[in-house]
């Protein structure tokens, strides 16, 4: 079985996720189908948000989050809130061209680590040069392949597909159209797996 993972660099729980999604459902014979994604592309209500979370819920956050990312190896970087979050598009495109390529997961790894546990500007193409090169390709071709207006309107077109599908965040994964939002819904993507298996 063949099932879809969609995240974005951007997304803390999405790293977390991705660290574990795929030694958590090996013992299935479950593919995963990693599948890149704008996350502020699928925000139904992009306008003004409420207020800010008060200092009990932020301190519980990065606690919880923190909890997350031991259980499932996931290094961080201290985290800043005040800290601007890159833009991860360029980043992303280029995990589709790595895709094409045959160097997924040897740009996709890395290239979460470096945005999440190493706090680079995951936004310079320089950056993401080098971690295409990492992977075992050629830098600049594959960057210019990347920075091209067809991988950007892949990307933009897999988004809105993927918001067709019902997707509005990150990580997701679906079994058939059962859809599940969350690091935290594997035991019950498990559950339906084996069910439908």
């Amino acid at each position: 079985m063949k099932i879809p993972f969609y995240y974005d660099y951007a997304c803390p729980w999405a790293y977390i996720g991705s660290c574990r999604v795929e030694a958590y459902f090996a013992d299935l014979g479950v593919e995963i189908d990693f599948r890149p994604v704008r996350l502020a592309r699928l925000a139904e209500n992009p306008g003004p948000r409420g207020l800010p979370p008060g200092e009990r819920k932020k301190s519980w956050y990065v606690s919880d989050l923190r909890a997350w990312a031991e259980l499932a190896g996931a290094e961080f970087a201290p985290l800043d809130a005040g800290t601007a979050r890159p833009d991860t598009a360029l980043l992303l495109q280029a995990a589709l061209v790595a895709a094409d390529h045959g160097a997924f997961r040897e740009f996709h790894y890395p290239a979460y680590r470096a945005r999440w546990a190493e706090a680079r500007a995951v936004d310079d193409p320089a950056v993401v040069r080098e971690l295409l090169e990492g992977a075992g390709l050629d830098g600049e071709k594959t960057l210019a392949e990347a920075q091209s207006d067809a991988v950007r309107a892949r990307l933009d077109s897999d988004s809105e597909i993927a918001i067709e599908r019902g997707v509005f965040g990150v990580p997701t994964l679906f079994v058939e159209d059962r859809m599940f939002w969350g690091n935290d819904r594997y035991e019950l993507v498990r559950h339906f797996i084996e069910k439908n298996g």
